[in-house]
Formats: structure tokens, C-alpha cells, sequence
């Protein structure tokens, strides 16, 4: 690639990302060709330039997203553009060079973040990359919904444990007499629940025990379907 106005040593002295505030600085970035033709055809196409495209990024995406964006990186040993020199002793002279982006940004940048911000262009403008606006009011909202799922959690393992406490043991043997029907449905021994009782304290039980409900107990309600049978055969 031949370059007419080739950037002068003055330039290069200033690329170094460290500057004062929010001074302007001229920024020189190397990078792999195949990155900077893609950035370069983007701005064509957004009818700006890469240092607008850069700034964009930096302006709306936070420090900490933009810190785990991967850098593209500097160029391959081998990657290098070649520039003819147009001034001076050396004019007409080819020399090879790290292929380079130049922009100019308030200063305090490393070339690496602003690589990475024209990554971040690169991608949304792809589509491989989305920008989500989130405001204060939605990451309090986000805050008191996980606020609310902890206090549910731990009233779950409350009621889990009151559960079991006021559950009837389970009879190792299983279910073979009626007394022992009545007693893992909750009745006295000595009850006689017509057939319409026994149906509802076994489907209020079965609320509790079926294996799909949260507090889910397959032996016993492998125990209420016994107990079931025995009191309605």
C-alpha cells in the first residue's frame, strides 16, 4: 500500500496513549492490515471517519465492558504495508511499516482501548455485537427482583422444613391394613371418612407430595396412592 503523506517522527513521538485530560491527542495505532481495511471500510460506509468511530464507543460503552472486548492486537512480524517517501533526501525511497490507523482523541487512551473500541464497531455493526441501554432505575429493578428470588428461596427451604415436620412417617413395610391407610392420610384410627373424604384429604396431600410439585415426595405419594386404594376398593 503506498502511502503519499507518510507520518512524520514528530507524530509517531505523540501516538504513545498518555495524554493530559481531555486534551486532543493525535493517536497512531498499529494493527493487522486485514483489521484496519475493515475499519477503514466501515467509516466509508458511515460516511466518517475511525477516529468518529471510536469515539462513539468510547462515549456509550463503560470502561469495564470495554476492558473484556479482546484486542485485536498489533500486527504479525510479517504483516507490513509498504510506503514510498514523496519529500526530502530520501525521496522516491520504499521503506516497510507496521500497518496503522491514525486518529485523533482526547488524550489518556491506550492503543490497545481504542482498538478494541473499533472491535466493538466492528461487531455491532455486523451484528455479531448488541448495545443495550441499561439505566440506573433498571439494574435497582434487576437488584430488588434478586432481592425478592432470595427471600423466596429461603422461604421455600422454611416451608420445606415445616413439611417435613408435620408429615406422617413413612411406614417401612408399606401399606397393608386399613388402619395404616387411614393413618398416612391423616385420619384417627378409629374414623369411618365416607369415599368423598377420603378423595379430598388425598388430593389436598397430593398437592404436597406429587413428584412435579416443589415440595415433591415419590414415596410418599407412592404411600397416599396406596392408601388411597386400600380405603375405595
Amino acid at each position: 500500500m503506498d502511502i503519499a503523506n507518510p507520518t512524520r517522527s514528530g507524530e509517531n513521538s505523540s501516538s504513545k496513549s498518555k495524554g493530559s485530560g481531555a486534551a486532543s491527542a493525535a493517536y497512531v495505532v498499529p494493527c493487522a492490515s486485514g483489521f484496519r481495511d475493515a475499519v477503514l471500510r466501515l467509516a466509508e460506509r458511515r460516511q466518517a471517519s475511525p477516529s468518529d468511530l471510536a469515539r462513539a464507543v468510547l462515549l456509550l460503552i463503560p470502561r469495564d465492558i470495554l476492558a473484556r472486548t479482546a484486542d485485536p492486537g498489533e500486527p504479525a512480524p510479517g504483516d507490513r504495508e509498504r510506503i514510498a517517501l514523496q519529500s526530502g533526501a530520501s525521496r522516491g525511497r520504499v521503506l516497510k511499516r507496521k500497518p496503522r490507523l491514525q486518529m485523533r482523541l482526547p488524550g489518556g487512551f491506550e492503543h490497545a482501548d481504542l482498538r478494541r473500541a473499533l472491535a466493538l464497531a466492528l461487531a455491532m455493526a455486523e451484528g455479531e455485537a448488541e448495545l443495550a441501554l441499561v439505566t440506573e432505575a433498571d439494574r435497582k429493578a434487576e437488584a430488588a427482583v434478586e432481592r425478592a428470588r432470595d427471600e423466596l428461596a429461603d422461604e421455600n427451604t422454611t416451608l420445606r422444613g415445616l413439611i417435613a415436620d408435620l408429615a406422617m412417617p413413612l411406614l417401612p413395610q408399606g401399606v397393608h391394613t386399613r388402619a395404616e391407610a387411614l393413618f398416612v392420610l391423616g385420619f384417627p384410627p378409629t374414623a369411618v371418612p365416607d369415599t368423598g373424604s377420603i378423595r379430598r384429604r388425598w388430593r389436598r396431600m397430593a398437592m404436597i407430595y406429587h413428584p412435579d410439585s416443589a415440595f415433591g415426595d415419590h414415596d410418599r405419594m407412592s404411600q397416599l396412592n396406596q392408601a388411597l386404594e386400600k380405603l375405595t376398593r
